[in-house]
């Protein structure tokens, strides 16, 4: 069972993210993954006994992107089925690595889905944000294409 003070480290676009440990259900390797060779947001599939569950491809702005370089694929669930996020790579930070301080960030969502980040891990000079998983699960949905 993951630890809830353990962190997934995501790479997206060489810039650093973190997601709570506990909000994944999966963890797949690029070559263990359907390609989806079309230009919209899903990038591949992971086939379950439950049916495919799309992984959807962003840049450090969480704009669509088709990252040339991802790796790995981070499956969260919402409840129903899972939906994934490529990264160019993917580790874990455990609770004695950083400590993640909660943020309410200001002003009201930018979108309907509510903020990505709630969270940072403060370092030195450096800053890593922390998402939300069930911002992050919204927004990936509302990119569509997968079907």
């Amino acid at each position: 069972m993951a630890d809830s003070s353990q962190y997934l480290c995501l790479i997206l676009d060489q810039a650093e993210y973190l997601l709570p440990s506990v909000a994944s259900v999966a963890i797949e390797q690029r070559d263990a993954l359907t390609p989806e060779n079309g230009l919209g947001a899903v990038v591949a599939w992971r086939q379950t006994r439950q049916g495919r569950w799309p992984a959807y491809g962003v840049n450090s702005a969480f704009q669509v992107s088709r990252p040339p370089r991802w790796q790995r694929a981070v499956f969260l669930s919402d409840g129903n089925s899972a939906i994934g996020l490529v990264a160019e790579d993917v580790r874990l930070l455990g609770r004695t690595d950083l400590q993640v301080v909660p943020f309410a960030p200001l002003g009201p969502p930018p979108t309907r889905l509510g903020h990505l980040f709630n969270a940072a891990w403060v370092d030195g000079q450096s800053v890593t944000l922390a998402l939300d998983p069930r911002s992050l699960v919204s927004y990936l949905r509302s990119l569509g294409g997968a079907t």
